[in-house]
């Protein structure tokens, strides 16, 4: 049998790859396990194969092989011819005399299964260790302690960072024999003991039931020592409660988080607890010196003094206050106290019970979180900034493609060039909506997306999504269709450019993933909640069950990519946020191969405010302006992209008698409009050395400027930012990218006036 024949069948996955990352060769065994044919792969760029998220790893495993580099244990996922993923493990190294990549691979993916099934079931069993309401324990033979619960760290009070690793005379000084003795019977017996164990832990002493059992391992050898604790200290105390009280108060203070003090009539301390040393570094049992007060803070001394005082005077039953102290070490401890006062039977001062809690850590944390706030605000901050920063940036190369498209649409071009041209402004207009989609869900993500909420009439909202829709569906072959009952003729309460824009997301998924003939429809109804449901409807291809759950997710087309339909996978969970942020909720229905059913839940409004005009609105007197009448036109343009002031340049070249002046600088503008005085200002948002609304303070102030009619061109802005503007006496408001047919009518507008 030749050596070819070997290789081609051999069970394990290899291949031959060629410089450019395409398959030259590879054996049935590798066919077979993405679902191909033999033969059917070569010629295939093995990137294409890869998962979208492991094309990194093959990238940088294709450039450390084509180095020299032998490369062994690359684990990545390949599509299966039937859609789902295969894990391979490959290895791979150059045959530099014919240049190739040698690679040879095993399918992992059963492998990966069983580990996810491994760490479910570990995550299962960590669930119910941890929120056992036992104590639990497992420690190996000698003696260190493997686990411990949620549950047993709470009743110990000891933290389970602490205890992991340690042993019990590290962890349990007091009762290291006890427990030595009931672990050397187990492992002499064999057999699972019970016991009730009194604790020395550091919420004090303790008394378990103990239940200790050994794990044996396949060979029947015991290999660690587990335990089930359950806290009996309440019914173990109820049985000693006759013991007295003093005892009784000997635990109370050993097991107090907090210091207690005691002083007795004069005032001396007579007990301090436990706590004191954990707070303050005293040690245990030591009563502090004979001034209580002697280490309090210089600033907080008279105070104290005196409230305390007061107290042991009898002049007052209680105290409660605030100060720092000195800790053993140096550093100041802040520590809220409050006393009261014990009187014996004709009313005179007979001692005082002082609890302590160290508040330094609280008011530590409490910095932490103004700090952390402070920080988060000026993140958003920045992140706003970023936003808007982005949106220019992004939309400043656009304008030039979809303008210059636009001149070059509005000549006369040989038939195949203008198809080029239409293709260009498609394409870019494509880009300019998965822009606005994408900033648009940065924006909800931070909180900085603001709606204009108004009563918004239904029947002229639908109207205007379904002809704005119609040429898509035209082409598409698709009807689309208004189905309003008298009825629903009604107002929501929404933000109109934003619901426009959810149901331009419906109609237009709804025409996309069609079929030729079929039919879209609109319609609306009351809903159980009294509030009003728009409704999408089609005949289309329907969504699988397996995918609903999947609709609403960013970016995730269902496997229409692979389909030719254009499109980003963001329109519907853009669509969800805003619906939800406008008070409402959206939803579907879909069976596969007869429909889908999108709907928009809102609530219903009652007033129809003043609707706002969308036209330039004329804000300057009648013959200011550069120029005679009848003379030149004088445009000032105020941008800083050479490419846009090119664009606006061939733009206003189709006008004649225009004459256009150019800034890159908003200092520079100023200086020019008061030197020109020009018949109108284009300025935008974003100038390099200050932002346009400065700009816009500055004409409005100088009396030399303050009548120019100006417009603003920037990135997209909010119904709210537009109004801003246009109370500044803004004229009109032009989004970049700009429409060319929408600036030559602001200019004629601004010129008509001018003349008029």
């Amino acid at each position: 049998m030749s050596r070819a024949t070997v290789l081609e069948r051999s069970t394990q996955i290899l291949c031959m790859i060629d410089s450019t990352g395409t398959i030259a060769w590879c054996n049935d065994a590798m066919s077979g396990a993405l679902g191909y044919g033999p033969g059917e792969l070569a010629g295939s760029a093995l990137g294409d194969l890869a998962h979208p998220e492991d094309s990194a790893v093959i990238s940088r495993t294709g450039t450390a092989v084509m180095s020299g580099s032998e490369v062994t244990g690359v684990r990545a996922r390949f599509r299966h011819r039937h859609g789902d993923w295969r894990w391979l493990e490959w290895s791979a190294r150059l045959e530099s005399s014919r240049g190739l990549v040698y690679a040879a691979a095993r399918d992992i993916t059963g492998d990966r299964e069983t580990d996810d099934t491994l760490r479910d079931d570990e995550l299962r069993l960590r669930g119910i260790l941890e929120y056992s309401p036992s104590s639990i324990f497992l420690k190996d033979l000698q003696g260190r302690y493997l686990i411990v619960n949620r549950q047993w760290s709470r009743v110990t009070g000891i933290p389970v960072q602490d205890v992991v690793g340690a042993t019990a005379a590290e962890s349990w000084p007091d009762d290291v024999a006890m427990i030595d003795d009931r672990e050397r019977d187990l492992l002499e017996t064999g057999v699972a003991l019970v016991s009730d164990d009194r604790m020395h832990t550091r919420a004090g002493v303790r008394d378990f039931r103990v239940s200790r059992f050994l794990l044996f391992d396949d060979d029947g050898a015991p290999y660690a020592i587990g335990g089930l604790a359950t806290d009996i200290t309440e019914r173990t105390e109820a049985e000693r409660a006759l013991a007295g009280r003093e005892r009784l108060l000997a635990t109370v203070l050993q097991a107090s988080p907090d210091i207690i003090t005691l002083l007795d009539r004069d005032g001396a301390v007579q007990h301090v607890s436990a706590a004191d040393h954990g707070v303050l570094g005293q040690k245990y049992g030591h009563v502090a010196e004979p001034d209580l007060l002697a280490r309090v803070h210089p600033d907080d001394a008279e105070r104290v003094v005196n409230d305390f005082a007061r107290m042991v005077a009898g002049t007052i039953a209680s105290v409660q206050t605030r100060f720092r102290v000195q800790h053993t070490e140096g550093h100041w401890v802040t520590l809220d106290t409050r006393g009261q006062a014990v009187f014996d039977d004709e009313g005179a001062f007979a001692g005082a019970v002082i609890v302590t809690r160290d508040m330094t850590p609280r008011i530590m944390s409490e910095q932490r979180l103004r700090d952390a706030r402070e920080a988060a605000e000026r993140a958003s901050r920045t992140k706003s900034e970023f936003l808007s920063r982005m949106s220019h940036e992004l939309r400043t190369p656009l304008n030039s493609i979809l303008g210059f498209s636009q001149l070059l649409q509005m000549d006369e071009l040989p038939e195949e060039q203008s198809g080029f041209v239409d293709h260009i402004l498609r394409a870019g207009r494509h880009l300019l909506d998965l822009i606005d989609e994408v900033l648009d869900i940065a924006r909800i993500e931070s909180g900085h997306l603001e709606l204009l909420m108004t009563a918004v009439a239904v029947t002229e909202i639908v109207n205007d999504a379904v002809e704005l829709t119609r040429p898509m569906a035209d082409g598409a072959e698709v009807s689309v269709r208004v189905a309003i009952e008298p009825g629903c003729a009604l107002l929501v309460s929404a933000d109109r450019q934003r619901l426009l824009q959810v149901l331009l997301n419906l109609l237009s998924n709804a025409v996309k993933y069609n079929r030729p003939g079929g039919w879209v429809e609109v319609s609306c109804q009351e809903s159980a909640s009294g509030h009003l449901r728009l409704i999408v409807a089609d005949n289309g291809r329907g969504i699988a069950a397996e995918d609903v759950d999947r609709v609403f997710t960013p970016f995730d087309r269902l496997g229409a990519e692979q389909s030719g339909v254009e499109g980003t996978g963001v329109g519907l969970a853009l669509s969800q946020h805003l619906v939800q942020r406008m008070g409402g909720q959206i939803g579907f229905e879909s069976v596969i191969g007869v429909g889908s059913s999108f709907f928009v839940e809102l609530a219903t409004a009652t007033d129809l405010p003043e609707a706002l005009s969308d036209a330039p609105v004329a804000r300057w007197s009648d013959g200011i302006g550069g120029g005679e009448l009848g003379g030149p036109f004088r445009v000032l343009l105020m941008e800083d992209d050479l490419s846009n002031l090119e664009l606006v340049e061939r733009v206003l070249a189709r006008r004649p008698g225009i004459e256009l002046l150019a800034a890159m600088h908003g200092g520079l503008g100023v200086e020019l409009a008061r030197e020109h005085v020009p018949d109108l200002i284009l300025v935008d948002l974003h100038l390099p050395d200050m932002p346009g609304t400065v700009v816009l303070d500055r004409l409005s102030e100088d009396p030399a400027t303050a009548s120019i009619p100006v417009a603003v061109v920037g990135g997209d802005a909010a119904a709210h930012e537009v109004r801003d503007l246009l109370g500044r006496g803004v004229v009109g408001f032009l989004t970049k990218p700009f429409d060319v047919r929408a600036l030559l009518s602001l200019v004629d507008a601004v010129r008509s006036a001018r003349v008029g």
